[in-house]
């Protein structure tokens, strides 16, 4: 069984595939979102199987942490978007 870890120095404190900076949330958005293949996206990862279904177990089993830090992710890109945008008008 792989071990999914949390470190704040490592994306934020986001759950990981343990040795690697592979989140759950990466996992999740390419299986579940972006419907691939999980066997393909542990090749891509380099990965065996078992890590990817550890990692979307970790995700069902905590699943409002997970959509939570979903959300807040998804905050922290609009704000960028934000800002960049505001630079962008401050420069023409």
């Amino acid at each position: 069984m792989v071990s999914i870890v949390t470190d704040s120095d490592i994306r934020s404190g986001d759950p990981c595939i343990e040795g690697t900076r592979i989140s759950v949330l990466d996992i999740k958005r390419r299986v579940i979102d972006g419907d691939e293949d999980p066997f393909a996206v542990a090749a891509e990862y380099d990965l065996d199987g078992a890590a990817v279904f550890d990692a979307l177990a970790y995700y069902y089993d905590n699943a409002d942490e997970m959509r939570e830090r979903e959300a807040e992710a998804a905050e922290r890109r609009r704000a960028i978007k934000r800002e960049s945008e505001r630079l962008r008008a401050e420069l023409t």
